[in-house]
């Protein structure tokens, strides 16, 4: 992947939706040219599709990331295990068996059962936890036909809206209406099934950690202003101040030594620690569990 592959999977992480004029605008592509690119980043499996599914502001729940060394004799059995547990959403694996699990929970209690539940099946001795901040829910919460909405976006989400009105049974007018108000307020996640493993580049999750003293938006400045070409996503914890997860893309591993190497030169942070990940698991049933589970109860009341 070059630094234009990377950008196009940046933004479809963040809306799968966007048209690929507003791609191309964005990165001085035609859309046509933008159409290609993502069909060919598809036809390698890199993106393996794009998937709509209720945000965790929708959910009403934390976003958490429990990670550590593994002990376990078999990543792909922890994988497996995992599935028995709804809270979780995502399982990286990288170097060394250095684990990152992503999931969902609402409370202290469904924390306590997720920290638990990844340390058996992951066998981590010491798990660390990463709770990322998620703004609090609106008056207005979901109706049942924002549900649907989302439910017929589920595996497609660039399905046109008139297709789903058709199939909803109302009007193109009401489906861009509601779609619209589910983006602005971050109910909706609009996403892609990416798997950088089936390339050549190396995919590094950065462990960060600045001196004290130093904003999170003074490093993220200079993110955005010097890295910006390599960066996937980047996490900042409410529970653990000074912290963040660099999610980066380079070619090859001197490439990714060279970052970490310029990352350590900047003098705001106090380490600089790549893990290279080398496997992605996804647990899709577990997010349309919890919007077929809310669709029973609007259909209830």
């Amino acid at each position: 992947m070059d630094e234009v592959d990377v950008a196009l999977s940046r933004m479809l992480m963040r809306n799968s939706r966007t048209p690929y004029s507003e791609l191309g605008k964005e990165l001085g592509l035609s859309p046509q040219m933008v159409h290609r690119r993502v069909q060919h980043l598809m036809d390698v499996e890199i993106i393996r599709g794009t998937y709509a599914a209720l945000s965790f502001k929708a959910m009403k729940a934390m976003w958490v990331i429990v990670h550590g060394w593994s002990k376990a004799n078999s990543m792909d059995e922890v994988a497996k295990d995992l599935r028995s547990d709804p809270h979780v959403a995502i399982m990286q694996v990288a170097s060394g068996n250095y684990v990152y699990v992503h999931g969902n929970v609402t409370d202290a209690v469904g924390l306590a059962e997720l920290v638990t539940s990844v340390q058996r099946s992951a066998k981590l001795s010491e798990p660390q936890v990463g709770i990322v901040q998620t703004p609090p829910l609106g008056q207005d919460g979901l109706s049942g036909m924002d549900l649907r909405i989302i439910k017929a976006l589920a595996n497609d989400t660039r399905r046109p809206v008139n297709e789903i009105a058709d199939e909803l049974g109302t009007t193109a007018k009401t489906v861009r209406r509601r779609l619209d108000r589910l983006m602005k307020e971050d109910l909706v996640q609009l996403s892609i099934n990416w798997q950088p493993d089936t390339m050549g580049d190396m995919v590094s999750q950065i462990h960060i950690v600045l001196k004290e003293g130093v904003p999170n938006e003074k490093a993220a400045y200079l993110m955005i202003k010097k890295y910006a070409p390599g960066i996937i996503r980047s996490y900042t914890f409410s529970n653990v101040p000074g912290f963040i997860f660099l999610t980066y893309c380079n070619r090859n591993a001197r490439e990714m030594q060279d970052t970490c190497r310029e990352l350590e030169g900047e003098g705001v942070f106090t380490s600089v620690v790549p893990n290279v990940i080398r496997a992605i698991y996804h647990y899709p049933e577990h997010r349309e569990a919890v919007l077929q589970d809310l669709l029973r109860k609007t259909g209830k009341s």
